[in-house]
């Protein structure tokens, strides 16, 4: 009931609704009204009363409500589904469990705070409350497993497209899985799958997007390399809205862009945005490293990388990380 109150109140933001009227619409009473109404401005809700017009919804708070997630998202698969932590080890880890045990495709795993954020190669991601987006969605795409980076290419260009729509920022993508501006990481993906050598069982895709931190926020050891929205912008966001525009992405290029007949396009846009084709840059792997100019992409998500020999090398993502000559990117 305390969502259709809050519903109701939505529907007519910044206007007033006699306490009368939403009795009589939901079937409570006054005095329950009035407890949900308490109960939102509890939360962070600003809503005012008033003895004879009613409430007054002024102000929405940037939490993660399942409320605010779904309402106006305008999709068929992603996000129709939603489960939200307010702490948690791994949002990661939590859809894993969930896919296992047969969950729809198109659930999303949302925390405030994740404890045991985790990126590529087993490192850490720092996930404070209340300062990002740390979700995870479970897919279950007709592909090969050999087609797996298809899927981190396709959220990258997501990821971008969305800011540009629901943030007004331009960013670039670093292969194969980072989101980047001006020189540094604003997002992070990670896949994770489960799957044969023909099929997948079920893929989740983790997305950790700096939202409102500070650049005190960052660890020290960070922040020449990393920052957020906030620090771009100079201003703090609403991460409900950024989450419902990546997830509207998100789907527009899962159903469209990971077909082979949709995938050479979504593959030249996120070529668009590289910030290292036809840069030299360093491969770092488990044998060592080497360099090279960045040449391009192949259609299973590798880098095409020269060598300083002439020979073109294909590299795949798996165990290896890249760096500019000079830094970051």
């Amino acid at each position: 009931m305390r969502d259709a109150v809050l519903s109701m109140l939505l529907d007519n933001l910044g206007n007033f609704v006699s306490g009368e009227d939403i009795s009589r619409q939901l079937g409570i009473t006054r005095a329950a009204v009035w407890k949900y109404i308490r109960l939102l401005q509890s939360e962070g809700y600003l809503i005012e009363s008033s003895t004879k017009k009613g409430y007054c919804l002024r102000q929405v708070p940037d939490i993660l409500d399942e409320v605010l997630l779904t309402r106006g998202l305008n999709t068929s698969i992603l996000g129709r589904n939603v489960e939200i932590h307010s702490s948690i080890g791994s949002t990661n880890a939590r859809a894993k469990e969930l896919a296992l045990s047969g969950a729809r495709e198109g659930t999303v795993v949302i925390a405030d705070e994740q404890v045991q954020g985790r990126g590529r190669l087993g490192r850490s991601w720092v996930s404070p409350p209340g300062k990002g987006i740390w979700m995870s969605v479970i897919l279950r795409p007709r592909l090969s497993s050999q087609q797996v980076p298809r899927i981190t290419i396709m959220t990258a260009v997501a990821v971008a497209n969305a800011l540009k729509r629901s943030a007004q920022i331009d960013v670039g993508i670093k292969w194969p899985n980072d989101v980047v501006c001006g020189g540094k990481k604003l997002c992070g993906i990670l896949t994770e799958v489960h799957a044969e050598p023909e099929v997948i069982h079920y893929a989740v895709v983790g997305i950790g997007l700096n939202v409102n931190l500070s650049f005190e926020d960052l660890p020290e050891d960070i922040r020449d390399i990393a920052t957020s929205l906030r620090i771009e912008k100079g201003k703090e966001f609403n991460r409900a809205d950024i989450i419902k525009s990546i997830l509207q992405e998100m789907e527009k290029g899962y159903l469209q862009g990971l077909r082979d007949d949709g995938f050479a396009g979504l593959l030249k846009e996120y070529e668009r945005r590289s910030v290292i084709l036809g840069k030299r840059i360093r491969v770092i792997g488990v044998d060592g490293q080497f360099s090279g100019y960045a040449q391009g992409f192949g259609l299973d998500g590798s880098l095409m990388l020269r060598l300083d020999d002439g020979r073109v090398e294909r590299i795949l993502a798996g165990d290896v990380s890249l760096r500019g000559e000079n830094g970051y990117v």
